[in-house]
């Protein structure tokens, strides 16, 4: 319920009484101070004095504004000093450390930025404080849920600590230290044999079959969603095993991850072999092993997206529990499905990719250390035989 405060408080300040028996306190600027540029400023509601106070001082901007002086934060005529969110923003999207980032790093950030940039866009960097940036953190949790909260301040404190780098700020403000920010827990979400099977047949009865075998890519090998749709062709290969048979040929997988930089390489999962296969002869010359079908393009982020959402909606007709299924589900179902079986948790990180690969440039002759134990860890990912389900049962 959002209410005025009891006590004689400064034209446009508000307060809320949250779930939880916090309090919520923001200034909402009317029709004319909005057209002046100002927006709703957070304050802190558990400092009541304070943010009647801060409330003032906006209320005094306004009154400025008014008289023909500089609009709150427009950048247009921001003075010396003054500079903006959004002037922070530019400047980082063109820093090397920026350039230096993983292309899947960058568009996350470039996410955050947009929603950072339409919250705060036009208030000047230097004005911001503990307290706001606190009373912002608690209205997200709210809100948008504490995962994204703490997401967004963390790219708002990458901004600031960048702030100082430039002398916008002094040394040492960064207002987004040391928040105190509740950690989200960890999404337990993943997915059964049978919730599996019924995504990719899905997939492959909508027509969808590049998104079956990029749902299998992650499940059964493990790899995120950006590695799976920019696989090249040239990363799958015939090899053979050295010591072992001619039985000992297999098709392996070599990667540098998008997200740590870490090499890599695994044999194929038997149920992801003749996908790879058949994506191999379907589309010689691609630069990608995986095709969109709707597209007849490499999938984008967007595009995989989609279609997973159609695959997804089509098989939960039949599987309703895959209502909540994310793409991120499947790379988690790696991990439990191998370690279910009995494979050591080193192992399936060198599947993973949170162990560094000693070298992934794996020729005829010569395997990396770290390919046995992902070949143990792949090997481990099985369908539970007849007499376990019985078990079961």
């Amino acid at each position: 319920m959002t209410r005025r405060p009891a006590q004689k408080t400064p034209p446009g300040m508000r307060t809320r009484d949250r779930a939880d028996g916090s309090t919520r306190a923001w200034w909402e600027p009317n029709a004319s101070a909005r057209a002046l540029g100002f927006q709703p400023v957070e304050l802190d509601g558990n400092r009541l004095t304070w943010s009647a106070r801060e409330a003032e001082r906006i209320n005094r901007e306004v009154a400025a504004a008014r008289k023909g002086d500089t609009p709150r934060g427009d950048p247009r005529h921001a003075k010396p000093g003054s500079r903006t969110i959004d002037d922070l923003v530019e400047t980082y999207r063109r820093s090397r450390q920026f350039a230096a980032k993983k292309p899947a790093t960058q568009r996350d950030y470039l996410g955050a930025f947009r929603l950072i940039s339409r919250k705060w866009g036009r208030h000047p960097v230097s004005e911001f404080t503990k307290p706001v940036m606190y009373a912002w953190h608690e209205t997200l949790a709210e809100t948008a849920g504490q995962a994204q909260a703490v997401a967004l301040i963390r790219k708002m404190s990458l901004l600031f600590s960048h702030a100082e780098l430039l002398g916008w700020r002094a040394e040492g403000s960064n207002p987004c230290s040391r928040l105190k920010m509740a950690v989200p827990k960890p999404r337990p979400r993943w997915l059964t044999w049978a919730e599996l099977d019924a995504l990719v047949a899905a997939a492959d009865r909508l027509g969808l079959a590049a998104t079956g075998t990029a749902i299998l890519l992650s499940a059964l090998q493990g790899q995120r969603q950006t590695d799976v749709i920019e696989a090249s062709p040239a990363a799958f290969t015939h090899v053979e095993i050295p010591g072992e048979a001619a039985a000992g040929r297999v098709w392996i997988w070599q990667l540098t991850r998008s997200k740590r930089g870490t090499e890599g390489a695994m044999p194929l999962h038997p149920e992801v072999t003749p996908r790879v296969r058949a994506a191999l002869a379907a589309h010689p010359g691609s630069p990608t092993l995986l095709v969109d079908e709707l597209g007849g393009l490499p999938f984008t982020p967007d595009a995989i997206r989609d279609r997973f959402a159609r695959v997804r909606a089509a098989a939960a007709k039949d599987t309703p529990s895959l209502r909540d299924v994310q793409f991120r589900d499947l790379r988690r179902t790696f991990s439990v499905l191998a370690r279910a079986a009995g494979a050591d948790k080193a192992d399936v990180g060198d599947v993973l990719g949170n162990t560094a690969a000693t070298d992934a440039r794996l020729g005829q002759t010569y395997m990396p250390p770290t390919f046995y134990t992902a070949r143990r860890a792949v090997a481990m990912v099985r369908r539970p035989t007849p007499s376990e389900e019985e078990k079961k049962a």
